[in-house]
């Protein structure tokens, strides 16, 4: 038995092969390179029973060589997989289940009742250019690019990516070398194998993606302080490489909308917890912070769509003016494209900051006796009473007092979105509700207000058009100072016994 310690990437860069042999050559590395042709056929039951015991089984087939592989519940850290696995080498290209060792099956598995039961459910044919690669520091380390197609029932998808697999070493000389490919070729991480993508192949799926849940970042109350800091990032890194992979296969402002609020979210993560860091954590936050500002031009692209999309709201009052429609559509392709997005995306400083943050989830951790209910209690209350502040809980607000409030009022409820689950849920969520509507209000007056703008700038003013925005923003605050006043009536749930 031994266990994979690998990172996986996806691969856009052309001609990466040699790009990836110029490097080690001109970075003076020891490296041998040879090249396979391999096909594995993956085995399971009509019912998935090994997919449900997060095991794959494949048959692999090279050099006229047969060697049948079981991969048995492993981990998956921000792109980094490690998973135990057994190999025996065969004669048949049928596998054997009796070969592997007794302890790997789970009581609930009969051995005899699975070999009876199997199929092939999908291949996966590729050619593996292996380079072996020794560091200065002596680690080994065997990079696999792999191109070819998994297939199943007449489906197929694409295979380019590459694995970085620890021989000998750490994983920081893994993730030292993964750091400087980055300077030569396109890669964005990868949380799915090639079996998980070939089991999605054979059930004629595709990947679900789905936005975190708003309040439920996996922390429990036992956790260490800086543990639970750890359970977040990861939580997020998680998510962030599921909103990038559906926004390859579909780009669209939302799902970019949502990989600016998992950053937003990680990096509100190093605020809440700065007095448990390393002074250079301080390095990751102002990472998160550049890229959260390079795509600071998302929600200015979300309201544009709202005010010129058919769909939209506002769309048709729009029609009252051709002119502010026509400088509307202006506005809008004027920002950034999905290419421009896709070179960030792929790029050298972002697949560096994703690398720096899975190293500091590998690293020791400096244990905290302090409470972490305790340390979320006060978090809160000093992150929830400092949204409105500086005005009177009966005082009606203007739009540009509410637009000013936004930043704090995200970040507010980021805090409870990092310490949901600690506390009662439905005392969380009628206390999450009204000020869920404040913000998606002030959303909506941030719209308004691009629209504002963008009137006065006409010479022959619309007027139907610019007395429906004052009618919209008036009625917008009598709902605003309404559900301001009754979330703060609302009683704190996380004092509550």
């Amino acid at each position: 038995m031994v266990t994979e310690i690998e990172l996986k990437y996806f691969v856009v860069s052309q001609n990466s092969q040699e790009k990836i042999t110029q490097l080690l050559s001109a970075q003076q590395l020891s490296f041998s390179c040879i090249t396979k042709q391999l096909s594995n056929c993956y085995y399971d039951t009509a019912d998935l029973d090994f997919r449900q015991h997060d095991m794959g089984l494949r048959v692999r087939g090279c050099d006229g060589q047969l060697e049948q592989t079981i991969k048995t519940a492993g981990v998956v850290i921000a792109g980094l997989h490690q998973r135990p696995e057994y190999n025996v080498d065969i004669k048949n290209n049928y596998p054997e289940l009796a070969l592997f060792p007794e302890k790997i099956w789970q009581s609930s598995q009969n051995v005899k009742k699975l070999q009876d039961a199997l199929v092939p459910l999908f291949l996966t044919d590729f050619t593996r250019v292996i380079w072996l690669v020794t560091l200065t520091s002596g680690a080994v380390i065997e990079l696999a690019f792999d191109q070819g197609k998994i297939s199943s029932n007449g489906r197929s998808v694409e295979i380019c990516e590459l694995e970085l697999e620890l021989v000998s070493g750490k994983t920081a000389d893994l993730l030292l070398l993964a750091k400087q490919l980055f300077s030569v070729i396109s890669v964005r991480p990868s949380s799915q194998s090639k079996a998980a993508r070939g089991y999605l192949l054979w059930q004629g799926l595709a990947k679900n993606w789905e936005k975190p849940t708003a309040d439920m970042l996996p922390l429990k109350p036992n956790l260490e302080i800086l543990t639970a800091f750890h359970a977040g990032i990861n939580d997020c890194l998680a998510h962030l490489h599921d909103h990038i992979e559906h926004y390859i296969v579909k780009p669209s402002l939302i799902e970019l909308e949502k990989i600016t609020e998992t950053l937003a979210l990680m990096r509100h993560g190093f605020w809440l917890f700065v007095d448990y860091l390393p002074a250079h954590s301080n390095k990751l936050r102002n990472e998160l912070s550049y890229f959260i500002q390079l795509l600071s031009w998302v929600d200015n692209a979300v309201n544009l769509q709202e005010l010129t999309t058919k769909t939209g709201n506002y769309r048709h009052k729009l029609d009252y003016s051709k002119q502010l429609l026509e400088q509307l559509k202006i506005e809008k392709r004027r920002l950034p494209n999905s290419e421009n997005v896709l070179e960030l995306l792929h790029g050298e400083r972002f697949n560096c900051l994703q690398a720096d943050l899975l190293s500091m989830l590998l690293a020791e951790k400096t244990m905290s006796n302090e409470s972490l209910l305790s340390f979320a209690q006060q978090s809160l209350s000093k992150s929830m009473g400092a949204v409105f502040s500086d005005s009177e809980n009966e005082q009606a607000l203007t739009s540009e007092q509410y637009i000013s409030q936004a930043k704090l009022l995200n970040r507010s409820l980021l805090t409870t979105t990092w310490f949901g689950l600690l506390f009662d849920q439905e005392n969380r969520k009628q206390y999450r509700t009204p000020w869920l509507d404040i913000q998606q209000g002030i959303s909506e007056l941030q719209t308004l207000w691009i629209l504002h703008q963008q009137l006065q700038t006409l010479d022959d003013k619309p007027l139907k058009l610019v007395s429906w925005q004052g009618r919209k923003v008036e009625g917008l605050l009598v709902a605003l100072n309404s559900s301001k006043k009754m979330a703060i009536a609302m009683q704190p749930y996380w004092l509550e016994e």
